[in-house]
């Protein structure tokens, strides 16, 4: 009877210890993944052209994302009648993208996040956005149908929802600045380490991947219906960019991918620079993770040597890229409706030039290996600029790509972000502008020296020469030691005037390094960044030279006065007061004008650079990083 009330009382009690470990042992909770996508062709205000593709990349984005969650997608876009014609079903499914459209959708997916929390599940919400976006004294925004949508915007919206992690995608210019904060110092630019720091301290649990151009026009490439850059960035979320073949996408991998295929794109307009940081840090952390697809169909590629591919939809159109390494699986996942009717290009050299061998995707929803695939005629020829489109995949991607890119991230230095190629030409004007005053500065200084110098040598050596003609009976004592001091001191002046007509000053020296930088095909946003840290430290080290010569004059001003006053006091002859007072009378007019100098003139180096500061073109170029609550902020922009 003891045992059984034991029993009773004590295997409850067991059993609520063991069932956090049965529960772990059950495996991860499920996932749930939403996601809203917008398109928006068009410019508030006619500010810049309107785009052609946007609605396009809208409609595939969606399309992928349908295949990682059911019936939870949102589309807000205003499709063209070829997009339209292209995604039938993305149309079926779109709604005006608006403001209040996209307010809606936000309250209606908060209420089933929380459901799917509720109900045990990790969530994951993406955020598409496909159009114009910029930047209004330091605040990103992008451009709805109807008015903008903030920085800030975007963090409330985030913020009302309760998911687990968020990916925000935006496919934008300037979408660097919808991250938000302004940059430390007031600087025009912003580094991969002040992203970081702001992630790691608002949003530990944020990830970024970004293209951070901030340039102005768009490269869209008919033959593609696309960008450059979100082309590759979608055939690497569709599986090309796994890496380790486990099913999943990581920010490490897309990035490495991003980098190895555009890595051969000279056109600095079409070759983006990304900046990729996962959750907390972690690079590691998937994008795209592994498990069941909806509404999908599996691809499987392997070869013994390097393998480029191609898939075109049953209208012919580039969905998907890929130049894996040598004996490297690729395991592509499609939406099925871009499965049927499909073909994949292959082309044993990587080149576009050469004739690639074309298979029909097979009408079956199981696994299917290239090897399986027989041979047929090719559609048509590649359209568009295939010159350039040959520079795109060049190099095969697979682990020793990831790791190069790893190695070579090590290495370099801090990215820049928030430059513009009118923004380095702005400082090219500003340091040509410097390096013409402070050259005529420097040359009117040389040449006084010059002339202070010949002076002071024709009166020393008129001295010796001269010396015993001075006195009226008797050579002068004091013609000697004269001359060797004026003779010494015009051969100082003269070297010191030789020597300022030779070297350039400080802030012609920057301007020469920008150019050469530049020349040299460095990074113009490093070289931009380099300068303006350089003008900030010169302008700097003027302003501790203008206090110290504002103290130096402040002294010799007192001292002029003390030594007048004390010269008044003590001396016994009009001589003596006549001479104090003269010689205190000069030293108090030096310091005066010293002081005067030193609160009325500006170098050139300080007059510029507080005009820089100032410059209403460049006050809108304050990146900032407003990352979102728990979210994920992976950027694409193009060249809008």
């Amino acid at each position: 009877m003891n045992a059984r009330r034991l029993c009773h009382y004590f295997l409850p009690l067991v059993a609520a210890i063991l069932s956090p470990s049965l529960l772990r042992a059950e495996g991860p909770a499920p996932r749930a993944a939403f996601a809203v996508v917008i398109g928006n062709n068009r410019s508030l205000g006619n500010r810049r052209p309107d785009l052609h593709y946007a609605d396009d990349h809208a409609a595939k984005y969606f399309a992928i994302l349908q295949t990682m969650t059911k019936d939870g997608v949102s589309l807000l876009a205003d499709f063209d009648r070829d997009t339209e014609d292209l995604f039938r079903e993305a149309r079926a499914h779109a709604v005006p993208p608006t403001r209040a459209e996209l307010l809606r959708v936000g309250q209606d997916l908060a209420a089933r996040v929380k459901s799917a929390a509720d109900a045990g599940s990790e969530t994951d919400v993406y955020l598409v956005f496909a159009g114009h976006g910029d930047v209004d004294e330091g605040t990103g925004f992008i451009e709805l149908a109807d008015t903008r949508f903030t920085a800030a915007d975007l963090e409330q919206w985030l913020r009302a929802i309760p998911f687990s992690r968020a990916h925000v995608i935006l496919d934008s210019c300037n979408s660097f600045f919808m991250l938000g904060a302004r940059k430390p110092g007031g600087r025009h630019y912003a580094t991969s380490e002040d992203a970081a720091r702001s992630l790691a301290t608002r949003l530990p649990n944020v990830g970024v991947f970004l293209s951070t151009s901030a340039e102005g026009d768009a490269f869209e490439w008919s033959e593609i219906q696309s960008g450059v850059f979100s082309h590759v960035v979608r055939s690497g979320l569709l599986g090309a960019a796994d890496a380790d073949a486990d099913g999943a996408v990581s920010y490490l991998e897309l990035a490495a991918f991003v980098a190895t295929a555009t890595a051969d794109v000279r056109n600095p307009n079409m070759r983006p620079h990304v900046f990729s940081r996962g959750p907390a840090g972690h690079n590691q952390q998937p994008i795209i993770a592994r498990g069941p697809r909806e509404r999908a169909r599996t691809l499987r590629f392997s070869d013994p040597s390097t393998m480029r591919v191609r898939l075109r939809n049953r209208e012919s159109l580039p969905l998907l890229d890929a130049h894996e390494e040598p004996g490297q699986l690729l395991a592509v996942t499609l939406p099925a409706e871009w499965a049927d009717g499909a073909v994949i290009e292959r082309s044993e050299t990587g080149e576009t030039s050469s004739a690639p061998q074309t298979f029909a995707v097979p009408p079956t929803h199981s696994d299917v290996t290239l090897a399986s695939l027989q041979p047929m005629r090719a559609r048509g020829a590649t359209r568009g600029p295939a010159e350039i489109y040959r520079k795109l995949f060049a190099r095969p991607f697979g682990p020793r790509a990831v790791a190069s890119y790893v190695a070579e991230a090590r290495s370099e230095a801090p990215q820049v972000y928030g430059v513009s190629r009118e923004d380095a030409e702005r400082m090219d004007l500003l340091l040509d502008q410097i390096k013409s005053a402070e050259h005529g500065h420097r040359m009117l200084s040389g040449y006084i020296f010059l002339g202070v110098g010949a002076l002071y040598g024709v009166l020393g050596g008129s001295a010796l020469y001269f010396g015993e003609r001075l006195g009226d009976t008797k050579p002068s004592k004091d013609a000697n030691p004269m001359g060797a001091i004026f003779l010494g001191a015009g051969t100082l002046s003269i070297a010191f005037g030789g020597y300022t007509l030779a070297a350039p000053w400080s802030g012609e020296r920057a301007a020469l390094d920008y150019h050469a930088a530049l020349g040299s095909g460095t990074d113009y946003a490093r070289a931009f960044a380099a300068a303006e840290a350089r003008l900030r430290d010169l302008s700097a080290r003027e302003a501790r030279e203008r206090w110290l010569l504002r103290g130096s004059a402040s002294a010799v001003l007192l001292g002029s006065a003390f030594a007048i006053t004390y010269n008044e006091l003590t001396a016994t002859t009009a001589r003596e007061r006549f001479n104090g007072r003269a010689f205190g009378g000069v030293g108090a007019m030096v310091g005066a004008s010293m002081l005067a100098f030193s609160y009325l003139i500006e170098s050139p180096v300080e007059r510029l650079t507080t005009v820089w500061r100032r410059d209403p073109g460049m006050l809108h170029v304050q990146p900032a990083i407003t990352p979102t609550q728990g979210g994920i902020s992976l950027g694409l922009t193009g060249q809008f």
